[in-house]
Protein backbone atom coordinates (compact mmCIF):
# COMPACT_ATOMS: atom_id res chain seq x y z
CA UNK A 1 0.00 0.00 0.00
CA UNK A 2 1.44 3.35 -1.06
CA UNK A 3 1.73 6.15 1.48
CA UNK A 4 0.37 8.81 -0.88
CA UNK A 5 0.31 12.25 0.70
CA UNK A 6 -2.93 13.93 -0.36
CA UNK A 7 -3.80 16.99 1.72
CA UNK A 8 -7.28 18.19 2.63
CA UNK A 9 -7.30 21.77 1.41
CA UNK A 10 -5.55 24.99 2.39
CA UNK A 11 -6.43 28.58 3.28
CA UNK A 12 -8.34 29.02 -0.01
CA UNK A 13 -9.40 25.48 -0.81
CA UNK A 14 -11.77 25.22 2.13
CA UNK A 15 -14.00 22.21 2.51
CA UNK A 16 -17.55 22.83 3.68
CA UNK A 17 -20.82 20.92 4.03
CA UNK A 18 -21.17 20.66 0.22
CA UNK A 19 -17.58 20.44 -1.05
CA UNK A 20 -14.48 18.52 -0.04
CA UNK A 21 -11.06 19.45 -1.41
CA UNK A 22 -8.14 17.12 -2.00
CA UNK A 23 -4.68 18.29 -3.13
CA UNK A 24 -1.77 16.39 -4.66
CA UNK A 25 1.64 18.09 -4.80
CA UNK A 26 5.08 17.50 -6.28
CA UNK A 27 8.35 19.40 -5.71
CA UNK A 28 8.22 22.94 -7.06
CA UNK A 29 10.05 23.92 -10.26
CA UNK A 30 12.04 20.67 -10.70
CA UNK A 31 8.86 19.01 -12.02
CA UNK A 32 7.90 21.96 -14.25
CA UNK A 33 9.52 21.36 -17.67
CA UNK A 34 7.71 24.26 -19.36
CA UNK A 35 8.09 26.86 -16.62
CA UNK A 36 9.00 30.42 -17.58
CA UNK A 37 11.49 32.75 -15.92
CA UNK A 38 8.68 34.88 -14.53
CA UNK A 39 6.74 32.03 -12.96
CA UNK A 40 9.94 30.65 -11.41
CA UNK A 41 10.69 34.08 -9.94
CA UNK A 42 7.21 34.33 -8.41
CA UNK A 43 6.76 30.68 -7.39
CA UNK A 44 4.90 30.64 -4.08
CA UNK A 45 5.35 26.85 -3.83
CA UNK A 46 9.11 27.30 -3.42
CA UNK A 47 8.46 29.70 -0.57
CA UNK A 48 6.42 27.04 1.23
CA UNK A 49 9.21 24.49 0.80
CA UNK A 50 11.67 26.87 2.39
CA UNK A 51 9.38 27.97 5.19
CA UNK A 52 8.09 24.57 6.31
CA UNK A 53 10.74 21.79 6.60
CA UNK A 54 8.22 18.94 6.25
CA UNK A 55 6.81 20.11 2.91
CA UNK A 56 9.61 19.26 0.47
CA UNK A 57 10.21 15.68 1.76
CA UNK A 58 6.51 14.91 1.33
CA UNK A 59 6.49 16.27 -2.20
CA UNK A 60 9.66 14.36 -3.06
CA UNK A 61 8.07 11.17 -1.75
CA UNK A 62 4.99 11.81 -3.91
CA UNK A 63 7.22 12.26 -6.95
CA UNK A 64 8.83 8.88 -6.39
CA UNK A 65 5.46 7.19 -5.93
CA UNK A 66 4.07 8.82 -9.07
CA UNK A 67 6.66 6.95 -11.14
CA UNK A 68 5.60 3.52 -9.93
CA UNK A 69 3.56 1.20 -12.14
CA UNK A 70 0.85 0.84 -9.48
CA UNK A 71 0.40 4.61 -8.97
CA UNK A 72 -2.91 4.78 -10.84
CA UNK A 73 -4.36 1.80 -8.98
CA UNK A 74 -3.31 3.14 -5.58
CA UNK A 75 -4.49 6.69 -6.26
CA UNK A 76 -7.89 5.49 -7.48
CA UNK A 77 -8.26 3.32 -4.36
CA UNK A 78 -7.41 6.30 -2.16
CA UNK A 79 -9.89 8.57 -3.92
CA UNK A 80 -12.67 5.98 -3.71
CA UNK A 81 -11.99 5.70 0.01
CA UNK A 82 -12.25 9.48 0.35
CA UNK A 83 -15.55 9.40 -1.56
CA UNK A 84 -17.01 6.87 0.86
CA UNK A 85 -16.21 9.14 3.82
CA UNK A 86 -17.30 12.44 2.26
CA UNK A 87 -20.93 12.24 3.39
CA UNK A 88 -22.29 13.07 -0.07
CA UNK A 89 -20.12 16.14 -0.58
CA UNK A 90 -18.73 16.95 -4.04
CA UNK A 91 -15.01 16.19 -4.23
CA UNK A 92 -12.82 18.75 -6.00
CA UNK A 93 -9.31 17.43 -6.59
CA UNK A 94 -6.55 19.96 -7.22
CA UNK A 95 -3.65 18.37 -9.06
CA UNK A 96 -0.43 20.30 -8.36
CA UNK A 97 -0.81 23.19 -6.04
CA UNK A 98 2.94 22.69 -6.40
CA UNK A 99 4.67 21.14 -9.39
CA UNK A 100 3.36 20.20 -12.83
CA UNK A 101 3.02 17.28 -15.24
CA UNK A 102 6.67 16.37 -15.70
CA UNK A 103 6.22 13.82 -18.51
CA UNK A 104 3.68 12.53 -21.02
CA UNK A 105 3.44 9.21 -19.20
CA UNK A 106 2.72 10.89 -15.89
CA UNK A 107 0.11 13.19 -17.46
CA UNK A 108 -1.71 10.22 -18.97
CA UNK A 109 -1.79 8.54 -15.56
CA UNK A 110 -3.94 11.40 -14.31
CA UNK A 111 -6.22 11.20 -17.34
CA UNK A 112 -6.77 7.53 -16.50
CA UNK A 113 -7.38 8.33 -12.83
CA UNK A 114 -10.03 10.89 -13.80
CA UNK A 115 -11.76 8.36 -16.05
CA UNK A 116 -11.86 5.84 -13.20
CA UNK A 117 -13.22 8.43 -10.74
CA UNK A 118 -16.07 10.00 -12.74
CA UNK A 119 -17.78 11.54 -9.72
CA UNK A 120 -14.71 13.59 -8.77
CA UNK A 121 -13.83 16.85 -10.51
CA UNK A 122 -10.10 17.26 -11.21
CA UNK A 123 -8.40 20.61 -11.88
CA UNK A 124 -4.84 21.39 -12.94
CA UNK A 125 -3.26 24.71 -13.84
CA UNK A 126 -0.49 23.66 -16.19
CA UNK A 127 2.13 24.78 -18.65
CA UNK A 128 2.73 21.19 -19.81
CA UNK A 129 0.22 21.52 -22.63
CA UNK A 130 2.23 19.56 -25.24
CA UNK A 131 1.61 16.36 -23.26
CA UNK A 132 -2.13 16.70 -23.87
CA UNK A 133 -2.00 17.30 -27.60
CA UNK A 134 -4.48 15.04 -29.36
CA UNK A 135 -5.77 13.61 -26.07
CA UNK A 136 -9.51 13.52 -25.46
CA UNK A 137 -9.94 14.56 -21.86
CA UNK A 138 -12.79 13.26 -19.70
CA UNK A 139 -15.38 15.88 -18.77
CA UNK A 140 -14.35 15.79 -15.10
CA UNK A 141 -10.71 16.62 -15.92
CA UNK A 142 -10.25 20.38 -16.32
CA UNK A 143 -7.02 21.78 -17.69
CA UNK A 144 -6.40 25.50 -17.26
CA UNK A 145 -3.49 26.72 -19.33
CA UNK A 146 -1.24 28.74 -17.02
CA UNK A 147 -0.24 31.89 -18.88
CA UNK A 148 2.34 34.50 -17.90
CA UNK A 149 3.51 37.60 -19.69
CA UNK A 150 6.64 35.74 -20.85
CA UNK A 151 4.77 32.71 -22.22
CA UNK A 152 6.09 31.88 -25.69
CA UNK A 153 3.95 32.42 -28.82
CA UNK A 154 4.01 28.67 -29.48
CA UNK A 155 2.60 27.94 -26.03
CA UNK A 156 0.00 30.68 -26.43
CA UNK A 157 -1.21 28.94 -29.58
CA UNK A 158 -1.64 25.70 -27.61
CA UNK A 159 -3.37 27.49 -24.75
CA UNK A 160 -6.13 28.68 -27.10
CA UNK A 161 -7.59 25.17 -26.89
CA UNK A 162 -8.12 25.34 -23.13
CA UNK A 163 -9.58 27.59 -20.46
CA UNK A 164 -6.80 29.82 -19.12
CA UNK A 165 -5.51 31.17 -15.83
CA UNK A 166 -3.22 34.19 -15.85
CA UNK A 167 -1.31 35.88 -13.02
CA UNK A 168 -0.29 39.47 -13.73
CA UNK A 169 0.79 42.53 -11.74
CA UNK A 170 -2.22 44.35 -10.32
CA UNK A 171 -3.75 46.85 -12.74
CA UNK A 172 -1.97 45.56 -15.86
CA UNK A 173 -4.90 43.66 -17.32
CA UNK A 174 -8.37 44.24 -18.70
CA UNK A 175 -10.66 43.08 -15.89
CA UNK A 176 -13.72 43.69 -18.06
CA UNK A 177 -12.86 41.00 -20.59
CA UNK A 178 -11.68 38.45 -18.03
CA UNK A 179 -13.06 36.95 -14.86
CA UNK A 180 -11.05 38.53 -12.04
CA UNK A 181 -10.43 36.03 -9.27
CA UNK A 182 -10.57 37.78 -5.92
CA UNK A 183 -12.18 35.01 -3.89
CA UNK A 184 -10.81 33.77 -0.59
CA UNK A 185 -12.88 30.61 -0.59
CA UNK A 186 -12.72 28.34 -3.64
CA UNK A 187 -15.32 26.04 -2.11
CA UNK A 188 -17.89 28.79 -2.54
CA UNK A 189 -16.63 30.31 -5.82
CA UNK A 190 -15.60 27.22 -7.84
CA UNK A 191 -15.12 29.32 -11.01
CA UNK A 192 -11.81 27.63 -11.84
CA UNK A 193 -13.56 24.25 -11.79
CA UNK A 194 -15.94 25.27 -14.55
CA UNK A 195 -15.10 24.90 -18.24
CA UNK A 196 -17.66 27.60 -18.98
CA UNK A 197 -15.40 30.25 -17.39
CA UNK A 198 -12.85 30.55 -20.17
CA UNK A 199 -10.41 33.21 -18.93
CA UNK A 200 -9.49 33.85 -15.29
CA UNK A 201 -6.95 36.40 -14.08
CA UNK A 202 -5.50 37.12 -10.66
CA UNK A 203 -2.86 39.37 -9.13
CA UNK A 204 0.61 37.87 -8.84
CA UNK A 205 0.98 36.69 -5.27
Amino acid sequence: MMNLYVSNGNSKLKSNDKVRFLIWNLPAQTTCPYSTALCRKNCYAVKAERQYPQVLPRRQANLGLSKREDFVHEMVALIHSKEQHSKGREILFRIHESGDFYSKEYAMKWVTIAKLCPNVKFLAYTKSLPYFEGVRLPRNFIIRASIWSDTTPEMLDLSAKYPTYTALPAGTYDAIRNFKCECRDCGTCKACYSNSVKSIICDIH
